[in-house]
């Protein structure tokens, strides 16, 4: 690992001193630290005593239930979306769209087929994860995150009322449905788009402690207050609580099963209404930085600057953006050439930025093999025996096991390998998830292969086979195993990235790096839409088989390019200047005094 070495210079910017520093127990990396600050490590209890996360705000689990009600009214809608689209009014059906009881049809409104729905549910998602780029780079420069993910929650109340609308008897019945329906749900991807790239930004800049600290516990042991451990466990936090509310997709599941579409898409405006009484209550009591104006372009002068002095040849090379720093521009007599509005340690923070960009270029095929190409893993449960299970609620499994698994890590693996002076650091970590993801991939192919096997449709299984029972006699239970693998791989791959995407940006460009960690699911789903035409029969088996190879062999190549990362102690990049408006001091802290409280700008 590596610690940051904090050198403050005249004008209050900082430099990084990089040096190596090997250890015989963990062979990390260090940067040594000069910067003064109480609690400061020498270098030998860096690399001996054991590391321990610090305690976290009271206000952060309030941010985490704030995203749970956010996410449950989400993905209680989200799976939705393919049998609603996808299926026709089930004939003998109650007419609210659900099927009659004790057969083996889904539920379905639209009836407009497999293409459609997977065109659908694919561009929905996709517009989810592709909107915060716009969103997150509004709130770092213009509106600042809490003002943004309040007007995102407006935008979700409005998507929530229309699809109660999309659910009337007398709709579903002549086929009006469709417009209410299809505006509700892409107003919900611009509500999304507003909330998600913020969220997890403003639960980091409640964690005050960025640096390493010397602290001494009850038991005597003195230990180091890790900001990657803090920052691993409150994260952790926020996705066991995003799962629990992605859970609630059994309910909506389970309501258009056997009463129909008006109950399942009111229990997600239910679950929504909290949302804005949760955000009036803490609109005080939140650490909120102002919007600096992005750094956006100062990145892209940095990266001309770069270009300019070293070429194409040289960019991802050591020693690429030393070529921007302005020390290098000053000992080179090049600063009346290159004006530069910006300090080392901003071109340090560029660095890091593209370096994490770059680990997030493979997250796709983790999605791919987690959920399958487009809607193919919805197709697939279209053909197994369901004994009365809704088929989308197996999905739901994906969930379940976040949920059992999270603590596990947070409160048992991640402690124990601490205690051990273990380091698992995000890469190694990272790269359990891609393979886990892939396991997950080979399950569905294989379930699939023999789904295809046994149909008595063949290789037109999910095509609306209405041959004998019209399915496989396989359950659908055994569609949970490969949806469970993919969920526990999600701990190892989305954790660590919401800590890579904050630590590494510039300070005034967190939101916007958030998105661009989000955006690696919208190449997902934008993969998904391009293959929207062989995402159906016959193809199924490829559409899962094709991703899982490709997963196997990115898992190996990501391993071994970002290996050298997990040698490196987390930096969290300083704000130089923070210009905020201190409000009442009504914070909380657990553990610890209430930090300072700023609020926004008008």
């Amino acid at each position: 690992m590596a610690t940051a070495e904090i050198t403050t210079v005249a004008d209050g910017s900082s430099n990084y001193d990089l040096e190596k520093h090997n250890t015989a127990s963990t062979d990390h990396k260090h940067i040594p630290i000069e910067d003064d600050y109480e609690g400061k490590p020498t270098q030998e209890e860096l690399d001996t005593l054991r590391r321990v996360p610090g305690s976290l705000p009271a206000i952060a689990y309030m941010i985490c239930i704030i995203e749970f009600c956010e996410r449950a009214s989400y993905y209680g809608v989200q799976p939705l979306i393919s049998n609603y689209v996808n299926r026709p009014l089930p004939p003998g059906g109650n007419g609210w769209g659900a099927p009659a009881h004790g057969t083996q049809q889904t539920a379905g409104a639209l009836g407009m087929g497999q293409s459609a729905s997977n065109a659908v549910t694919q561009s929905f998602s996709m517009l989810a994860y592709t909107l915060p780029l716009v969103f997150g780079w509004l709130a770092d420069a213009k509106t600042g995150r809490f003002k943004l993910i309040c007007w995102g929650v407006i935008v979700f109340g409005i998507a929530h009322v229309l699809l109660i609308v999309a659910g009337a008897k007398n709709l579903l019945a002549d086929g009006s449905s469709k417009a209410p329906f299809f505006i509700a749900v892409y107003v919900l991807a611009f509500g999304a788009g507003m909330f998600k790239p913020n969220v997890s930004p403003l639960l980091l800049d409640q964690v005050t402690n960025t640096r390493p600290m010397v602290k001494v516990l009850k038991t005597g042991e003195r230990v180091i207050e890790d900001p990657e451990a803090t920052t691993e466990r409150v994260m952790l936090w926020f996705y066991l609580m995003i799962n629990i509310g992605g859970f609630m997709g059994v309910a909506t599941a389970y309501s258009e099963k056997y009463i129909g579409w008006w109950l399942a898409f009111l229990i997600p405006l239910v679950l929504y209404l909290p949302l804005p009484l949760l955000l009036w209550f803490l609109r005080k009591r939140l650490i909120l930085h102002p919007p600096g104006g992005s750094d956006l372009p100062n990145v892209f002068r940095v990266l001309g600057v770069c270009l300019r002095r070293g070429g194409v040849k040289k960019f991802g090379r050591h020693g690429f953006w030393d070529l921007a720093k302005p020390s290098n521009i000053a000992a080179a007599g090049l600063d009346g050439v290159y004006k530069t509005q910006w300090s080392d340690q901003f071109v340090e923070d560029v660095r890091r930025t593209f370096q994490g960009t770059g680990i997030f270029c493979f997250f796709p095929i983790q999605y791919l093999n987690d959920n399958g190409l487009g809607s193919a893993a919805n197709f697939l449960s279209t053909m197994l025996r369901t004994d009365g299970v809704p088929n989308d609620v197996i999905s739901n499994f994906n969930s379940l096991s976040i949920i059992a698994t999270a603590p596990i890590l947070n409160y048992g693996l991640y402690p124990a390998l601490r205690r051990l002076n273990i380091h698992y650091g995000p890469i190694a970590r990272i790269t359990t998830g891609l393979a886990l993801s892939t396991l997950g991939g080979v399950g569905y192919t294989l379930l699939n292969y023999y789904a295809y096997k046994k149909s008595p449709c063949g290789e037109y299984g999910s095509s609306d086979c209405t041959v004998g029972t019209g399915v496989a006699d396989i359950s659908i239970w055994f569609l949970a195993i490969p949806f469970a693998i993919g969920g526990i791989s999600e701990l190892f791959v989305n954790v660590p990235a919401f800590g890579i995407a904050y630590s590494r940006a510039p300070v005034n460009m967190r939101g916007l790096v958030s998105a661009i960690n989000l955006f690696s699911t919208a190449v997902a789903y934008i993969i998904g839409l391009a293959c929207s035409s062989v995402v159906t029969d016959p193809y199924l088996t490829w559409d899962f088989g094709g991703p899982a190879i490709a997963g196997g062999v990115l898992t190996i190549i990501f391993y071994f390019t970002f290996r050298h990362i997990d040698k490196e102690e987390t930096v969290f990049s300083q704000r130089e200047t923070i210009e905020a408006t201190p409000v009442e001091d009504s914070a909380s802290q657990v553990g610890e005094k209430a930090p300072p409280v700023y609020s926004e700008k008008k």
